[in-house]
């Protein structure tokens, strides 16, 4: 059993205010953090996660995008600014072999696009909830961005409220929202709680980076992918929907694509013992009892 991780804990290194995190001990595997704020190991989002990679007796090597977290350097919210950070964290860390590699949804959108364009980095990937780009996410049947969704117009009220007031309360509204569209099981949603001084605090997260991920398209670019890589997907996944996982599976040499049956975008937490027993024979581990 692994300690649980502090849902507030600090970095290892800052450099020029990059937030480098260096979590346990074991083979070195980096955890790509979403470019937009969210599951970054500076604010606890990422807690299952790593909790889970260390279980697997996993070194977790993850940084806070600029401008979030404990990083303090200035955002300018790019595939090729992460892609930068990432290598600054590994030069960092003294780690100049290829590595092991995890990514679910937007960390996973820029994971896929840095084995892309830095192949030599990248050793196996593990592909969790992701696609190949704006595409994927945005038209893709099942899709919550798609206007055919049941969900889509409550949806995008609340995201035009947060537009309007950039609070974090109406960040919370919907984020809450697509968490709780995001769970098979809805009583499994972690939704934040929302005070009255929330209205009041500016948002945290980088809404810009959607204008920026749905503009980028990796799908002809997928056979370039070399490394071998685990595609993991929750059968009931608004938000990169079955299909998205289908065609990273069809599009990439050396991918293994594995269904979670009563999961949405989160089948780590739903079916946590099936999904890390998964990842532990994809990387030839033996599977610890969390």
């Amino acid at each position: 059993m692994t300690a649980p991780v502090s849902s507030e804990i600090s970095p290892d290194v800052v450099q020029d205010g990059l937030a480098i995190y260096c979590i346990g001990s074991g083979a070195p595997m980096l955890l790509m953090p979403g470019p937009h704020r969210f599951q970054i190991p500076g604010d606890g989002s990422a807690r299952p996660l790593i909790e889970g990679l260390q279980a697997l007796g996993r070194q977790v090597i993850s940084f806070d995008p600029p401008a979030s977290g404990h990083s303090a350097r200035p955002a300018h919210l790019s595939m090729a600014e992460m892609h930068d950070c990432t290598n600054e964290a590994l030069s960092v860390l003294g780690l100049s072999a290829p590595i092991d590699a995890f990514g679910h949804s937007m960390g996973g959108l820029t994971l896929l696009a840095y084995a892309i364009e830095h192949p030599a980095r990248v050793r196996r990937l593990v592909l969790v909830g992701t696609g190949s780009g704006g595409r994927a996410y945005m038209k893709t049947m099942g899709s919550i961005a798609n206007y055919r969704h049941p969900q889509f117009i409550p949806m995008v009220l609340r995201a035009a409220l947060h537009t309007l007031l950039q609070r974090r309360a109406t960040e919370a509204l919907l984020n809450n929202f697509i968490s709780r569209c995001s769970f098979y099981n809805k009583h499994l949603a972690d939704l934040d709680p929302i005070s009255l001084r929330d209205w009041l605090r500016p948002s945290q997260g980088h809404t810009d980076w959607h204008r920026i991920a749905r503009r980028l398209d990796y799908a002809a670019r997928l056979p370039e992918i070399a490394a071998p890589t685990l595609v993991l997907c929750g059968r009931h996944d608004p938000q990169f929907p079955p299909a998205a996982s289908q065609e990273l599976a069809d599009g990439i040499q050396s991918a293994h694509l594995i269904w979670f049956e009563k999961s949405g975008h989160f089948p780590f937490i739903e079916e946590s013992e099936a999904f890390w027993r998964t990842v532990a024979d994809f990387l030839d581990l033996p599977h610890q009892s969390r």
